[in-house]
């Protein structure tokens, strides 16, 4: 009986295996290749407006994004650069991709000093829009970044925090990036 029970088995996982081998590899989401516009090399240049985080001042950043093997993902390293008092300088990954059943952009970002932040994108158009929480210093906030494609090689960003659940959005920058 034990003997039969496991030849059963046997044949079970044999067929699984043989219909997934049939199935083929699966394909990337078609909606991931409009994340190829973020692929290559970037510099971006924005400027910090004062607030609670301090006197503002200016953000730097480089990045290249590449596909990783299979076209799922867009990973995206960085170094950045900003006021001393909000931290200075920094590097960063982002690992980007589409969620096809919540039909949201996802972006995941983890830098140098230990933050993890996880965003959702949506684009209409030309405009990007990202969205997420953070937590600073304790404090849960709700962030806010637009990116307009104003040409192959550029677009205007704006940065926005809210604490109070998105009810009131303060900017935090505007720049541009420009791929090189």
């Amino acid at each position: 009986m034990q003997r039969n029970t496991f030849t059963l088995g046997l044949i079970v996982v044999l067929m699984s295996a043989a219909a997934v081998a049939q199935m083929g590899p699966p394909s990337p989401a078609p909606e991931l290749k409009k994340l190829d516009y973020f692929t290559g090399n970037w510099t971006i240049e924005a400027a910090i407006g004062s607030g609670p985080w301090g006197g503002g001042g200016k953000f730097t950043a480089t990045g290249a994004g590449e596909w990783m093997k299979g076209g799922f993902f867009l990973v995206s390293h960085s170094e950045f650069s900003l006021p001393p008092e909000m931290g200075g300088s920094g590097t960063g990954l982002s690992v980007r991709s589409y969620d096809p059943d919540k039909k949201v952009y996802t972006d995941e970002t983890f830098n140098n000093d230990g933050r993890h932040e996880i965003m959702t994108g949506t684009v209409n158009g030309d405009t990007w829009t990202w969205t997420g929480e953070a937590n600073y210093g304790g404090m849960m906030i709700q962030q806010r970044l637009t990116l307009k494609v104003t040409s192959p090689t550029s677009y205007t960003s704006k940065y926005e925090v809210s604490a109070d659940s998105g009810a009131t959005w303060m900017p935090f920058w505007e720049g541009k990036g420009n791929k090189k």
